[in-house]
């Protein structure tokens, strides 16, 4: 990451309540610094050069100013004169060039790797994620920005397709609908409020999803870019049939959580999909779903998470989402991503669910499958050490999360 800033030497020449500022801004040590500097005329450019650099340092992290004070971070200089930053008293992994003309002061940090200490992740690989983030024009309306249906929710699980919404809402997506079991729309209709509910019939024993919802459901598809099946919808018969009949028309699928659980019973499902191939797919298991999916054990799918992941994406043509402490994707066609965002505080209910909701949000505003899938785990991952960063990483929700995802976009939109 480079943060590059320039700063007029005049501003500090002509400021009133100078002496104001430079307790506010500036540690003791680099006030002496400059005081050092009065003979030699250099008090005033010493000043705008030390205060470039610690705006350059800021903007190098990707947010600016954030979890820190401008006077937490101290320019330093060794035996050389050649300039260094510490932060809270603590020299960091960062380069740094100040230079002067006669008008300005000109500071250029560059971050190499993370920075321990910061409150702000950095990470190596950012720019690359750059490149992926679809693109909006200035007229766009929000039929352009990608309309996703989530199918989810059972009694007690009303949260888990509200979350996967949000997801999808916070990260860009034009049109969110979720459907649901009529009974628990109500419930749905309440939590959200600007994504549209779609009561859909159900099993009346239990209040679980019925497989005449079919007809209602394919109609829906027509009119949406990408689905997300499974968040919270329970376990029954019907739920396995109804998806493995969506499974045979063109549509794109992400699939999570319950819908993970109906492949997992009859993986027929996914060998007749790679045979005809009229949908796009992704799944998005957790070790445990995805040892039922692949009848191993989840020590040995610990062991090989990538070679797992890139064997089930190979064998059943469908982009694959290992979750899990460096989320893994992988594509039928031979391509990986290991994830290197995120942190411990994510373990907690809900977070896959958002995720669902972010990986759909990105491909239905035009990303290709496995780079919306790969995308989407880092920015997801980026918006939970945003909210480990803000309120540490124990008692993180996965709202605190969805909050934080448009920041993530915008640190990750301008990594480049």
């Amino acid at each position: 990451m480079i943060g590059i800033d320039t700063v007029e030497i005049d501003r500090f020449r002509n400021m009133k309540n100078l002496e104001v500022f430079i307790r506010k801004v500036f540690t003791a040590e680099e006030a002496k610094y400059f005081v050092s500097k009065t003979g030699s005329k250099r008090f005033y450019e010493s000043i705008a050069g030390h205060f470039a650099a610690k705006e350059a340092f800021a903007k190098a992290l990707g947010t600016g100013v954030r979890g820190f004070n401008l006077s937490d971070v101290e320019i330093c200089h060794d035996g050389l004169s050649k300039p260094y930053i510490k932060l809270g008293g603590v020299e960091v992994n960062a380069c740094l060039s100040i230079s002067h003309s006669e008008t300005d002061a000109v500071a250029v940090v560059y971050i190499p790797g993370s920075i321990p200490g910061t409150g702000v992740p950095v990470y190596a690989d950012i720019a690359s994620f750059e490149q992926l983030l679809p693109q909006r024009s200035d007229d766009a309306h929000k039929g352009d920005c990608g309309r996703a249906l989530i199918i989810g929710g059972s009694r007690g699980m009303t949260g888990a397709p509200c979350l996967a919404a949000l997801g999808a809402m916070r990260c860009g997506s034009g049109l969110v609908t979720v459907g649901l079991p009529k009974s628990q729309q109500p419930v749905a209709a309440v939590k959200l409020t600007e994504a549209m509910t779609l009561p859909l019939p159900e099993n009346e024993t239990d209040g679980t999803l019925s497989l005449s919802a079919l007809g209602e459901i394919s109609a829906r598809l027509n009119t949406s870019d990408v689905c997300v099946f499974g968040p919270g919808l329970a376990r029954n018969d019907d739920i396995q049939r109804l998806l493995e009949s969506l499974l045979s028309r063109r549509s794109r699928f992400v699939i999570d959580a319950d819908g993970l659980y109906a492949l997992s019973r009859d993986m027929d499902i996914l060998r007749k999909h790679k045979n005809r191939m009229e949908c796009e797919i992704i799944i998005t298991p957790h070790e445990g779903e995805m040892s039922r999916l692949c009848g191993i054990p989840p020590e040995n799918i610990r062991n090989d998470r990538e070679g797992t992941a890139l064997r089930f994406a190979e064998e059943f043509g469908v982009i694959t989402v290992l979750k899990g402490r460096r989320t893994v994707t992988a594509s039928p066609d031979g391509r990986v991503c290991v994830n290197s965002s995120g942190n411990s505080g994510m373990a907690t209910g809900g977070m896959g669910d958002v995720l669902s909701g972010v990986i759909a949000s990105f491909w239905g505003q035009g990303a290709e499958a496995f780079e919306a899938a790969a995308l989407g785990a880092f920015v997801h991952g980026v918006a939970g050490d945003l909210a480990a960063s803000d309120i540490g990483e124990r008692g993180i929700l996965a709202s605190d999360l969805a909050q934080r995802l448009p920041e993530a976009i915008r640190l990750v939109s301008n990594a480049g």
